[in-house]
Order: structure tokens, then C-alpha cells, then sequence
């Protein structure tokens, strides 16, 4: 796939003399890390520390940066880093899993990620992959802890609630920290960036945005995406709008009998005028308009526990 074939190559080995990602602190003892274009972090991250404990959201696409937050955590805080929520399987935000597990940490996701983490990201690097990408993917440590519905973690005097919502992946989950006013979306959100759908059910993913900002407390809620920079209510109801608007072209363009490189061309022309200017369109839209035929059509591929 494009974005981990060729995104990834494209990242720094290391980063040297500099953070790979910026870390914001949003309230006390919640950090967003938001990853620097082209360096080694390749996706946002985040920690929330407690009285007793620290959780820790997504690694990051390689060691590197997840050692790097870490020694972030560690310049703040000796307390334990007792879990690590990984938002879904995808590399980008699963390669640091090892760095926290060599802490003791428990690797907590739902419960499909476990089965995903191998297969499905050697799926979508194919026939793509190098040697050393493969023998990155077979080293991956997948999630111990599988949860179904909503998982509450109390790090002492902080609950983190932890949910399962369908979209980007069937394995996505988002991270709040109700009394800070914070959610983790992980890759359910792209902040003024257009997604992959590789893995993604456009249909489900709509609602599960609606569901996020209209739950208690969303007004105030400060939303970390999977890619971009942090976001309020009204900036995820606006990447809501670019999944509505892509399905609304496909599907009118296909009943208008347009099929193919027509297709496309027509559907990129619609969207170029709102999203244009936004992270990864040339990247990803193209692909997105054939991956919302494909899930139009009945024909699309997602990952499956089979």
C-alpha cells in the first residue's frame, strides 16, 4: 500500500539531536505526541499519568521514537508504565510495542488486533515488502490483552476509558480521559488529512464520528487524531464531511454510469476543490475513490478473523 511502502521508506532511521514528534501537554499529566513530518515516529501518540501508573497510547512506527517517548515519560515521571493501548494494528502506530513491553507493560487493544498485527500489515506492504520490513512486521509484539465494548483503567486518581467503535479498521479504539477533557482517536481521525480506507467501512465509520461528537462532554472534548495536528469537535465533524462527500461522488458518479479512470477523474475533480489542500491527497484520494466503489459494490476486502 502505498502510504506504508513508500511513507515508510521515506522516514529517518533516527532522529538525531531532535524529538521525532512534538509533545504537547494538554492538561496535567496528559501529552499528546504529535509526530514530525518525515521523521521516525510516522504517527501522533500520547501518555496520561496517574498517581501510580502511566498508560501509554500507540508506539509509533519504530523503535526509535517509541525509545524516545519513553525517555519523555521518564523525564516527567518514575512511575511505572503499566499499559500501552494500541488504537488498531496498523505498523504505524504498533512497530514501539517492544520498547514498552520491556517495562513490564501490559499491550491492550481490541481484541481482533492480536490476530492482525502480523498478517494483515504483511498483507498490506505485499508484494511491496523488503526483507527488512518483513523481518519488522514478523517482530512485531501484538496486543496480551483483548476487551470487546469498554475497557476502564484507573492509573490512581485518573480513569482512562477505553472504547471499541467500528471504521477504520474493525479493531480501532479511541482513548478518553473524561476528567481532562481528552480523547485519543487514534487513526478514526485525520485531522485536515485524507485517511486510508484500505482496512476501513466507510458506512460504519460516519456514525462512529457522529456518536464521538455528540457524547457527553464532547463540546469541551479536545481530540488527538492519528495523523495531524490536535482537534476540536468541530475539525473531526469536518473530516466527517470528507467520507460523506467522497461516498456521495462515487455514488453518484457510478449511477451515472461512470466506471474506471472515468470514475476517478471525476470524482478527484469534485473532492480538489474542499480537499485539496489537505495532507496525503495526492497519496491517498486516489486510492480512496477506488476503495469507496469497492465498499459501494459489495467487493471490498477487509481484515477478517477467518
Amino acid at each position: 500500500m502505498a502510504m506504508f511502502a513508500a511513507g515508510l521508506a521515506a522516514l529517518a532511521s533516527a532522529d538525531i539531536g531532535k524529538l521525532p514528534f512534538t509533545l504537547t501537554r494538554l492538561a496535567p499529566g496528559v501529552y499528546a505526541a504529535i509526530a514530525v513530518p518525515g521523521a521516525s515516529a510516522g504517527a501522533n501518540a500520547g501518555f496520561v499519568i496517574g498517581e501510580e501508573a502511566v498508560a501509554v497510547i500507540d508506539t509509533f512506527v519504530s523503535a526509535t521514537a517509541a525509545e524516545a517517548l519513553l525517555a519523555e515519560i521518564r523525564r516527567l515521571t518514575p512511575l511505572p508504565v503499566r499499559y500501552v493501548i494500541n488504537t488498531h494494528h496498523h505498523i504505524d502506530h504498533v512497530a514501539g510495542n517492544a520498547v514498552f513491553l520491556q517495562q513490564g507493560a501490559v499491550l491492550i487493544a481490541q481484541r481482533n488486533v492480536r490476530d492482525w498485527v502480523k498478517s494483515e500489515n504483511l498483507r498490506l506492504f505485499g508484494d511491496r515488502i523488503t526483507a527488512e520490513r518483513e523481518a519488522q512486521v514478523k517482530a512485531l509484539e501484538p496486543p496480551r490483552l483483548g476487551y470487546e465494548g469498554e475497557l476502564l483503567l484507573d492509573l490512581g486518581g485518573v480513569r482512562i476509558v477505553v472504547r471499541s467503535l467500528p471504521g477504520h479498521t474493525g479493531g480501532d479504539s479511541i482513548v478518553r480521559v473524561p476528567k481532562a477533557s481528552v480523547a485519543f482517536l487514534g487513526d478514526l481521525f485525520w485531522r485536515r488529512s485524507v485517511p486510508n480506507l484500505v482496512d476501513a467501512t466507510v458506512a460504519d465509520w460516519v456514525g462512529t464520528l457522529e456518536r464521538i461528537t455528540q457524547g457527553p462532554g464532547a463540546a469541551s472534548m479536545r481530540f488527538v487524531p492519528g495523523h495531524g495536528e490536535i482537534g476540536s469537535g468541530a475539525e473531526v465533524l469536518e473530516f466527517r464531511a470528507y467520507l460523506l462527500d467522497l461516498r456521495a461522488a462515487v455514488g453518484t458518479h457510478r449511477k451515472e454510469g461512470l466506471g474506471g479512470n472515468a470514475l476517478h477523474s471525476a470524482v478527484l475533480a469534485q473532492l480538489a476543490a474542499r480537499y485539496g489542500d489537505w495532507a496525503y491527497y495526492k497519496s491517498l484520494a486516489p486510492r480512496n475513490v477506488l476503495d469507496m466503489a469497492a465498499e459501494l459494490e459489495g467487493r471490498k476486502r477487509n481484515p477478517s478473523l477467518d
